[in-house]
């Protein structure tokens, strides 16, 4: 008989892993950019110890562990704050993780139960993706001098807001040497995760695990007889933890476990594991028993007191109960601190304490944590599982944290509001507190993407006697609206109107508003009108302070895109006035009328004023803690109002901030309308390359249900679609979106209009090109703003030209620069100069034609436009290229002319600048000028361009 093998080495070796070490040691000596290693494989098969391996290879940068655990799922961030308590122990990295834990920590919420749920969102401050971001830059910050290795060990049990951040990272990989692993059992890696990996920038190495090969086993198990390694190998199937596992065991038990048939596929050896930890466990008694369940009630790694405190016993018992468990190996010591050997042996201690020990056990923890002034978050954690009914401090103290972690970790906040909702007792007394919890599960629920439990209890709030029925009908109707159930939100609206008292004005204004702004979403103008006026009427002093201006905005808006210009700039500047008048305490209940207000600025010019609200509100939205729609909507206006003054790269981080966003509440609707409106931006920095897939996926998924925000949408990429020179597909969009009438374009009508002209032009249809013009024309004559005569102008220009008509046209483009320039439209004006030079090179005038391409390259280079930069410099080739020979002497200076001709010679730029007494750099400086001007890339081409006796270097 075979007996039972002594553990002795506690840390078995890590034996047929050497593929994946060398993919990790590649990696790590590769080029330097963001990276990520997604590690899968079975329990048991060394996910851990192979983390390990990872960062003992890590020679040339610090290597940081984080670790989540089954039963702290709830915590929120706590994958992330396990991480940064890792960097600690790097002297380096000590400052800058403290820094972001202060962060992460003000982020997850009071640690007071007495701090108001009011005020909660005040130590929030950061909106999730800010937070994010503001962690993605520490690590460039610190990779750009010392690389990183982040390990992150059983994420399938990542808490929801660690996971985001995981996806925000792998979404926006740092632009440093960040090696980020990811280790998940097979099948359990967030769904989430899975889909950002497959189409992140940053490359992706895939490490499944399988099991040990026979003669690695044989290693593992040396001095076993052969037949017997063998035996353990069947029962084992090559995992290398149950083959560890198996090794304890007498022979007759791995026998008979080799003939048990498992029912659930787990296998034998998972059976003979359950088995062995069991035994364990079981012939612990008195202390020691209750310090390990107390261990694994506490978490994976603990601190004796805490432990001491659960299992009911003093310190210095516990202690030895600690190093009893470490000498029978349920608990080892890893880099310092106690751990339980796997977090199966962890599992097991938890499941067999017993469910009334393990309430009891979590409401000591409650009490030891408080008594330390633990954070609420911590405290809530034990408290959920340890609350009793009628417990009304303990429901507070849950329903506290859950507003504190809502929108950071708002499945948290679900976690926490139920056991809170179940313990609070019924009754008359508490039923408004009770309706307040509801309406904030119902706000968790949305967040979590759970909208179908997040409906029913609105429902049943709005049917109820509460006074926050009507706050529960305007969140709805917001549900409703954010994934595009437009439709669904007007009825709700319609039938609580009916219901409502007829004496409740604060109420009925209330959803008036809102049933104004779903019917303008679904672009019904007049309706709009009808339901702003019917809440204007009922609005007064005595109601909410901003509904009267909110419906004054929303009027405004119905005007201006119906092309009603003089009434609409009156409303405008009415509502501008009551707004600013508001205080933020009157603001702050109806934040949505910010946005409103500055996307009317926007469309009118007002861009000062439009960036002048979106501060204030999100200014506001952060010291409430608000990251809803109204947050996102915010970035979108300022993004928009960026990208037309002149600022690309804001304009881009704007839209991706409220992408972010929009993805964080879970709006499809939004989303999709974020992404439409930065393909334009994106276009700009990056090119066609970057901006059409965004476009291509926008077609294939489910298209914008709002009929106002489509029709923006469509604008910007018809826009994108002419930059790109794909004319046809921009007047197919435009003449199956864009009618005749120009209601729901609104001031933006003549730029629609101007577009489809040009576009009918490229297709070579210039009577349609002029029909579209004149339209134009006459919306702007109406009283549109200055850019759109901006527009319609420089459409003119392109139109004649096509004509032949010249002068006509360089008058009519040097017009439309007027107008860019006089209202600081820097992106319009270089457009204009770029149609005013390809009339002056039809017309033979090429050195005026070089002039305006060189201002409109140098708006594009000030507005962060790197590629309209780099098209106006292919331009500028082409027009050198089609200059007569004899033109092209005339457009260089003496000095230009003469390093031509030594260019030709065959000199460098060192020895032309020795010749002529200048510095290489200006040489060179001189050189691009030469280039651009006579539309070569390359000395040979000047060389040859010198020698054919253009004139060139006379």
């Amino acid at each position: 008989m075979i007996a039972p093998k002594p553990v002795v080495d506690t840390r078995p070796r890590l034996l047929g892993r050497d593929p994946e070490m060398g993919r990790i040691r590649g990696l790590l000596a590769g080029t330097g950019g963001p990276a990520f290693v997604v590690l899968t494989g079975d329990p048991g098969m060394g996910k851990s110890r192979l983390l390990g391996a990872f960062a003992a290879a890590a020679t040339d940068r610090p290597a940081l562990l984080g670790r989540a655990t089954e039963f702290e799922r709830n915590a929120p961030l706590a994958l992330v704050l396990d991480l940064l308590d890792d960097a600690d122990r790097h002297p380096g990295l000590a400052r800058p993780a403290g820094r972001l834990r202060v962060a992460l920590s003000a982020r997850i919420g009071p640690t007071r139960p007495d701090a108001a749920v009011s005020g909660a969102g005040a130590a929030a401050g950061l909106e999730r993706h800010l937070l994010f971001r503001k962690i993605r830059t520490g690590l460039e910050t610190t990779a750009a001098t010392t690389p990183l290795l982040l390990l992150l060990d059983d994420v399938q049990w990542a808490d929801d807001a660690s996971t985001a951040l995981i996806d925000y990272l792998v979404r926006h990989p740092p632009r440093a040497s960040v090696v980020t692993v990811l280790a998940a059992r097979t099948g359990r890696l967030p769904a989430e995760l899975h889909r950002s990996l497959d189409t992140t920038p940053a490359q992706v190495v895939r490490m499944p695990l399988g099991p040990l090969s026979p003669a690695d086993a044989d290693l593992l198990l040396a001095d076993r007889p052969a037949a017997y390694r063998r035996r353990l190998y069947r029962a084992g199937g090559g995992n290398p933890l149950y083959l560890e596992i198996l090794n304890q065991l007498p022979g007759p038990i791995v026998d008979e476990l080799s003939r048990t048939p498992a029912t659930d596929g787990s296998g034998p050896a998972a059976i003979g594991l359950d088995v062995l930890i069991a035994r364990d466990l079981q012939t612990l008694d008195g202390v020691p028993r209750r310090v390990v369940h107390a261990a694994a009630l506490t978490g994976a790694e603990f601190d004796a007191a805490l432990v001491a405190a659960v299992a009911g016993t003093t310190e210095e018992e516990a202690g030895e109960a600690l190093d009893e468990l470490v000498r029978r190996d349920l608990l080892r010591v890893v880099d310092g601190q106690l751990t339980f050997r796997h977090p199966l042996v962890r599992a097991a201690a938890y499941r067999m304490a017993g469910p009334a020990w393990r309430a009891a056990a979590h409401g000591r923890a409650v009490v030891y944590l408080t008594r330390q002034g633990a954070p609420l978050y911590q405290r809530a954690e034990h408290l959920q599982h340890a609350v009793r009914p009628g417990d009304l401090a303990g429901a507070e103290l849950l329903a506290t944290a859950a507003a504190a972690t809502l929108e950071t970790a708002p499945a948290t906040a679900v976690c926490w509001l139920r056991p809170a909702l179940r313990v609070l007792p019924d009754g008359v007394a508490l039923a408004e507190r009770r309706a307040e919890l509801r309406l904030l599960l119902a706000e968790a629920l949305i967040r979590t993407g759970r909208l179908d439990e997040a409906r029913e209890i609105l429902h049943s709030l709005v049917a109820g006697a509460s006074t926050l029925r009507y706050r529960a009908v305007e969140l709805l109707a917001v549900t409703e609206r954010a994934v595009g159930r437009l439709v669904e939100a007007r009825a709700l609206l319609g039938a609580a109107l009916v219901r409502a008292d007829a004496d409740n004005s604060h109420a009925r204004a209330g959803l008036l508003v809102e049933f104004a702004a779903t019917e303008m979403l679904r672009g019904n103008w007049d309706a709009g009108v009808d339901r702003s006026s019917q809440a204007l009427a009922l609005a007064g002093e005595d109601i909410r302070p901003a509904i009267s201006v909110t419906a004054t905005t929303l009027l405004a808006l119905s005007e201006l895109y119906q092309c009603r210009f003089g009434r609409g700039f009156a409303l405008l500047e009415q509502a501008r006035r009551g707004t600013d008048a508001l205080t933020d305490v009157e603001l702050r209940g109806d934040l949505g009328v910010v946005a409103a207000l500055a996307w009317a600025e926007y469309l009118v010019d007002q861009h000062e004023d439009g960036l002048r609200h979106v501060e204030r509100g999100l200014r506001l939205a952060r010291a409430l803690g608000r990251t809803g729609h109204e947050v996102s909507q915010l970035y979108v206006v300022r993004s928009v109002i960026h990208a037309r003054t002149g600022d690309a790269a804001l304009a881009l981080a704007d839209v991706e901030d409220g992408e972010e966003s929009a993805r964080h509440i879970d709006s499809p609707e939004l989303r999709a309308f974020t992404l439409a409106l930065k393909s334009r931006p994106l276009l700009w920095q990056q090119g066609p390359d970057a901006a059409l897939p965004i476009l291509a996926a926008l077609r294939r998924e489910q298209g914008i249900r709002s009929a106002w925000w489509r029709g923006i949408a469509d604008q910007h990429e018809a826009e994108v679609l002419f930059f790109v020179d794909q004319t046809r597909a921009c007047r197919d969009l435009l003449a199956r979106r864009i009618g005749p009438d120009p209601t729901g374009l609104g001031p933006y009508a003549p730029s629609v209009y101007a577009l489809r002209a040009q576009a009918e032009a490229a297709c070579g249809d210039l009577t349609t090109a002029w029909e579209w013009y004149e339209r134009a024309a006459a919306v702007a004559a109406t009283g549109a703003p200055r850019a759109q005569l901006g527009c319609v102008t420089r459409t003119q220009a392109v139109l004649y030209a096509a004509e032949g008509r010249y002068a006509q046209a360089r008058e009519a483009g040097m017009a439309a620069v007027e107008h860019f320039e006089a209202t600081r439209l820097p992106i319009g004006a270089g457009l204009a100069r770029t149609v005013v030079a390809d009339i002056l090179v039809r017309s033979g005038d090429w050195a005026a034609a070089s002039d305006q391409l060189g201002r409109a390259r140098e708006a594009f280079d000030g507005c962060g436009a790197p590629w309209l930069s780099q098209w106006v410099g292919r331009e500028q080739r082409r027009a050198g290229a089609r200059q007569p020979r004899d033109a092209a002497r005339d457009q260089l200076s003496g000095r230009e002319r003469e390093i031509a001709a030594l260019v030709a010679e065959g000199l460098t730029s060192p020895q032309i600048a020795a010749r002529l007494f200048l510095s290489p750099r200006t040489v060179e400086s001189h050189l691009n000028r030469i280039f651009a001007k006579l539309g070569v890339s390359t000395r040979a081409a000047l060389a040859r361009l010198v020698t054919a006796g253009s004139g060139v270097g006379r």
